[in-house]
């Protein structure tokens, strides 16, 4: 098994008693770190699961409003789409009136949720504590957006990420209650209050809109 065969099953799988997996580890140092890093941050999110969504989440993302640098857009728009990860609920703040297209390789919004934590939504949380307050406002502002202080505050970790229509910004919040993902998403639709549950994730879409 080559390595990036290793990354690519124990990314799906980070405990895996798999034999080969094991033989992998056995004999290659490589292998053998990334597992001990992917099962050390199994174990950080372990501690983080049952933490309940803070209750002012969904006002606090609402505080992220058009920048009055903005352009104006003469094109009907809809609410943006937005999603938080905390521990083991995810929510997803974004559009309605929004018709879902399909995409290469998603089927649905709830598809592409699935797809996105599993690739990178564990390790960013474990890098949480790399940003600032001006890079969030910095990654908001090339969507003619901006977050409140409040919310910018607690922002410790933020990224751009590929999303079913376009570039998105991926974010990790430090909240009182725990660690937080939000993932901003312009222009895709989202039923609202609509559920989802995978892995040790607990997930529900909310409509917010922008402004």
């Amino acid at each position: 098994m080559d390595f990036s065969e290793f990354k690519r099953r124990l990314g799906a799988e980070p405990l895996s008693e798999d034999p080969e997996l094991r033989r992998a580890c056995d004999a290659s140092p490589e292998c053998a770190a990334l597992a001990e890093e992917a099962r050390q941050m199994e174990q950080k999110l372990s501690q983080a699961l049952n933490i309940p969504a803070p209750a002012d989440l969904v006002d606090r993302l609402g505080a992220i409003t058009a920048s009055e640098h903005a352009s104006p857009d003469p094109r009907p728009r809809a609410a943006w789409w937005r999603m938080a990860l905390a521990a083991s609920v995810l929510i997803a703040v974004g559009a309605t009136g929004l018709i879902w297209q399909f995409k290469p390789g998603w089927d649905s919004v709830e598809d592409y949720l699935v797809d996105h934590y599993r690739h990178d939504g564990a390790r960013l949380v474990a890098q949480a504590g790399t940003s600032s307050v001006e890079d969030v406002q910095a990654f908001l502002a090339d969507f003619d957006v901006r977050a409140s202080q409040e919310l910018a505050g607690i922002v410790s970790v933020v990224k751009y990420c590929p999303t079913p229509d376009g570039k998105g910004v991926h974010m990790v919040l430090d909240t009182t209650q725990g660690l937080v993902t939000v993932i901003y998403m312009p222009d895709t639709a989202v039923r609202d209050r609509s559920e989802l549950a995978f892995d040790d994730v607990e997930a529900l879409l909310v409509d917010l809109p922008r402004g």
